[in-house]
């Protein structure tokens, strides 16, 4: 789980003692595991997920546009089943390791992926909500994308905190060989949508 600084998680992390990031937009992030995949998806809104040190290093490598990179904080890692002796305080089934009295040698090093990039869409319910208050399934108003990356936008103002990319991005990824990712085509995407609205 990750907290960016408008979420309670982050605060209360930081009532729990831990001091705050010198950088104001930094993610805090609590782990299961000192051992990570490539992409890490627990976001909101315009930062959906987070990415390894190996693939910031090649998607930079291929100048990929509509996102930034941004600094990432390891709050705690939950160490359950590697633990030598049993714990008497904290969480009762996992030892956490803090900055603050056990150093966090074994965090890897993680950063946000943070969108900047935009493509304006239609919804097909005028309001923006289906009849239930769920988000209108949507069709995009350019064939051909500026952004690699990109979140669907309507009159310039944030529709969902969806990601999508380009044929470039999901090429450089698939040639990485990243861990815990998969691609599906926006028209798939959007038909199994609208089959999961019909449902609720």
């Amino acid at each position: 789980m990750w907290y960016q600084p408008w979420q309670s998680g982050y605060h209360d992390i930081l009532k729990r003692g831990f001091p705050k990031p010198r950088d104001e937009q930094a993610v805090l992030v609590e782990l299961r595991t000192p051992y990570t995949d490539d992409f890490l998806f627990d976001g909101a809104r315009d930062i959906p997920f987070l990415v390894s040190a190996r693939a910031r290093q090649i998607l930079e490598r291929h100048d990929l546009t509509g996102f930034s990179f941004g600094s990432v904080v390891v709050a705690k890692i939950a160490t359950k089943g590697l633990r030598r002796r049993e714990s008497k305080a904290g969480e009762a089934e996992d030892s956490i390791l803090k900055s603050q009295g056990v150093a966090l040698d074994s965090a890897p090093q993680l950063f946000s992926v943070r969108i900047t990039g935009t493509v304006e869409v239609v919804p097909e319910h005028s309001s923006g909500k289906t009849p239930a208050g769920w988000i209108s399934p949507f069709h995009m108003t350019e064939v051909k994308q500026e952004f690699d990356l990109w979140q669907p936008a309507r009159e310039g103002v944030a529709f969902s905190s969806w990601a999508f990319c380009s044929d470039r991005f999901r090429s450089v990824c698939e040639s990485g060989e990243f861990s815990n990712i998969k691609f599906v085509p926006f028209e798939e995407f959007m038909a199994k949508y609208r089959e999961d609205l019909k449902k609720r």
